[in-house]
């Protein structure tokens, strides 16, 4: 004789965790997550150094606070998250997305983003000093106050982008696309200031 319900009772006890909090345990434990789908992930302050997290998806995620210095995260998709103060210093980041991600604050000195997506992301007082961005693509990012001294920026899309108290001194912008940026207060690669939108 069989008891249907009592089955399915005790399957429902024996379900694992939903698949975000099983992958965001792997994270932390292991360090890897390839393919993981960390969207909404509470990582805030997380150690996560060294991490591997190629094509992991982290929309929405609270980052604050978080080190992700000297990660691999080609092709990673931060949509949305909320990155503020994070240390994301060396990383390997290329074609990542972090369209409207917020990066106040955060330390990104060295970090390879090739190609990387970062449309209207809030990069307000971020450090990029020596960052490396090709082909990058700024379009509306807030950069007022950043420190972007000899980051490569060759190629780079900065349509609209606000540069206000930017630095970018020994940058390069050889190609890059500055049409309807901001500028005020801002210091170019040569050491001069631009200020005709203040």
């Amino acid at each position: 004789m069989t008891f249907p319900r009592i089955t399915l009772a005790l399957a429902c006890l024996a379900t694992p965790a939903p698949a975000g909090e099983a992958e965001v345990a792997r994270l932390l434990a292991e360090n890897q997550c390839r393919d993981c789908d960390l969207s909404g992930a509470a990582l805030a302050g997380a150690d996560l150094r060294d991490a591997y997290a190629t094509y992991a998806v982290f929309d929405g995620a609270d980052l604050r606070g978080a080190d992700l210095s000297d990660a691999f995260l080609p092709f990673a998709r931060f949509e949305g998250a909320d990155m503020t103060g994070l240390v994301f210093d060396r990383a390997n980041a290329r074609d990542t997305v972090l369209t409207g991600a917020i990066l106040r604050d955060a330390s990104l000195r060295g970090t390879a983003l090739p190609q990387a997506t970062l449309r209207g992301a809030d990069l307000e007082g971020a450090v990029l000093a020596a960052a490396y961005m090709p082909n990058a693509n700024l379009t509306e990012a807030r950069l007022a106050g950043a420190d972007l001294t000899g980051a490569d920026l060759t190629g780079a899309v900065l349509g609209g982008a606000d540069l206000t108290d930017a630095d970018l001194t020994g940058a390069t912008l050889r190609a890059a696309g500055l049409a309807g940026a901001r500028f005020c207060r801002t210091t170019m690669p040569d050491g001069t200031r631009r200020d005709e939108d203040c």
